[in-house]
């Protein structure tokens, strides 16, 4: 996988990953679903998704033991092929934990996006931890 496709789409999907981290960042439960797809999959350590009744479920749940997180990603490949693009990126998360405890995790996701309305969002999210 590398880059490719109209440069404005490969822009607009940085945008969208640099969304998701802010609402992550920031806790933001509306950003962070506005980012995926009605039907969107997420896999991964923590269970897996479908839909976004089922991502706001995970996202309370995981709510409960972080205090505060920060999240970067940042962008390996995008690979655009009309209103579908696939693309990886890496993150880097600083998690603190509610019992004062701390945790750094660089992961990988591997994503299918969709232009719907204009917009670029998740359909697919696949997650997996690379450093812990």
């Amino acid at each position: 996988m590398a880059f490719s496709g109209p440069a404005e789409d490969r822009e607009l999907i940085r945008e969208l990953l640099a969304g998701y981290a802010d609402a992550v960042t920031r806790q933001d439960l509306d950003g962070y679903l506005s980012c995926w797809t009605e039907d969107a999959i997420r896999t991964g350590p923590g269970g897996d998704c479908h839909g976004k009744d089922e991502l706001r479920a995970q996202w309370h749940g995981v709510f409960e033991a972080v205090a505060q997180m920060a999240f970067f990603a940042q962008a390996g490949a995008i690979e655009v092929d009309g209103d579908a693009a696939d693309v990886r990126s890496h993150c880097l998360e600083y998690i603190g934990l509610r019992d004062g405890t701390s945790r750094r995790v660089v992961g990988e996701y591997t994503d299918r996006l969709v232009r719907m309305g204009g917009r670029w969002l998740f359909a697919e999210r696949h997650y997996r931890v690379l450093m812990s």
